[in-house]
């Protein structure tokens, strides 16, 4: 939900209780006061009564006569207390033939040494009466706020969370690799300036962890290659001079955890540019032309081991990456299949425009399928691998949104890349298993 939304939300529904609140004190307000009203002028009419007794003059002459009651109380029956009180309840209203809500005020007077109870009453609108005048009118008053704060709680909150959505957009836009400090809009409001001021030291920071990391990576890469191809070319000089056995063995040991050194130097090298972003997509590209090459090139090696190789490609699919990260993707795909299958094993590889299924045979792997994309895992940790390339294959995934999954199912090897970020590689891996295993 949008945060003007939110704000809007919370002000509508902190306006509902208010105006809950308010209705009810609004509604005791006015039938108090109503009573306050009646008590008084039933009061006054009552001491009027009694001025026309105490000047001698007919009280049943008075407009109110048929609601005043005159009594006189007896002089053994005077109450204690003379003060003046009021009572309510329904009464029986015979010019409408009802019963209605009365009010009735009783005073009590001294006069000429006789006490006179003069009581008089009328009806008054019940609770129940003002009840839905009073809802009424707070229907309507509610309707036009909710119109009113809705209209004027975007208005308002499109302009003051203006600077912070143009934050928002030049941070969406921010990339490392341009090497360019972000520009903040101004903004009057402390909140704002104080997330701007703390995203200025974060990207500064970060750009400047960037550069040293890439000035880092690159000097590390030229300065290792210069000793490595020097080693390289002494142990090549050695193998080629008179030496013992022993001694030629333990030249190609060197010889091969240099190479294993040049790999892993190249593997991170590729990883650290794919994790910082420095490839760009192009032009989609015809990944099947891609898959066949892949597999073309290893068609050797797959007759050295006397793999079988089955495959169901489509044509034309094309898929927005760089090619040269298509080859790698493949490439390592393809090359972890024929290492880790059986002599005389099975590859599957099926292609489709929702995505890439290949399969191979082989040993269970010893560490867990879903651990194998970290780095430097292996399934097997005898194996000559150097545990990376899976690792490689997944940044390449994450880079491009594309869901893979990695399962050991009835000893075979399974792994799928799903080309749509909608769809799991699960499901598309679950969809091929038939076709995968009765063309095999």
């Amino acid at each position: 939900m949008r945060l003007n939304n939110k704000f809007t939300g919370w002000y509508l529904l902190v306006m509902l209780v208010v105006l809950l609140i308010g209705g009810a004190i609004v509604y005791y307000e006015i039938q108090w006061k109503i009573g306050s009203v009646e008590v008084a002028r039933h009061q006054r009419l009552n001491d009027l009564i009694a001025q026309q007794i105490r000047t001698g003059g007919n009280y049943a002459d008075h407009p109110t006569r048929k609601r005043a009651t005159v009594t006189l109380i007896p002089e053994d029956s005077v109450p204690a207390n003379l003060s003046s009180f009021y009572t309510r309840g329904t009464g029986w209203n015979p010019e409408y033939q009802a019963n209605e809500y009365r009010l009735v005020v009783t005073s009590f007077y001294q006069i000429n040494g006789r006490t006179y109870r003069v009581s008089t009453y009328s009806f008054i609108p019940s609770f129940g009466q003002l009840l839905p005048g009073v809802v009424d009118s707070f229907k309507w008053i509610l309707l036009l706020l909710l119109v009113l704060v809705g209209i004027s709680g975007r208005l308002i909150s499109k302009y003051i969370l203006a600077p912070f959505k143009h934050t928002l957009r030049v941070i969406e836009s921010f990339e490392l690799k341009q090497k360019q400090t972000l520009r903040l809009p101004p903004t009057r409001t402390d909140e704002f300036r104080q997330l701007n001021s703390f995203l200025q030291r974060m990207t500064d920071k970060a750009l400047e962890d960037y550069q040293s990391l890439k000035e880092f990576t690159e000097n590390a890469s030229h300065e290792l290659q210069t000793p490595t191809a020097i080693i390289r070319g002494k142990l090549e000089l050695l193998m080629e001079s008179d030496i013992r056995d022993d001694q030629a063995v333990l030249i190609a040991e060197m010889q091969n955890a240099l190479e294993k050194l040049s790999r892993i130097h190249s593997s991170l090298t590729l990883l650290t540019k794919l994790e910082n972003y420095e490839y760009q997509d192009q032009e989609p590209i015809c990944f099947s032309q891609s898959a066949k090459e892949a597999l073309d090139s290893f068609e050797e090696l797959i007759e050295m081991k006397a793999l079988i190789l089955t495959t169901r490609m489509e044509k034309d699919v094309f898929l927005p990456m760089p090619s040269s990260l298509a080859d790698l993707l493949l490439n390592n795909l393809v090359s972890n299949a024929i290492r880790h299958n059986q002599p005389g094993g099975m590859i599957n590889v099926q292609l489709s425009r929702a995505g890439l299924v290949i399969s191979n045979t082989g040993m269970p792997p010893e560490t867990p399928t879903d651990e194998l994309f970290e780095r430097f895992k292996k399934g097997n940790p005898g194996s000559d691998s150097i545990g990376i390339g899976l690792a490689i294959v997944r940044q390449i995934c994450d880079l491009h949104g594309f869901p893979i999954v990695y399962e050991f199912r009835d000893g075979r090897h399974i792994l799928a890349v799903s080309f749509i970020q909608s769809v799991a590689a699960s499901k598309l891996l679950q969809n091929v298993d038939r076709s995968l295993y009765t063309e095999a």
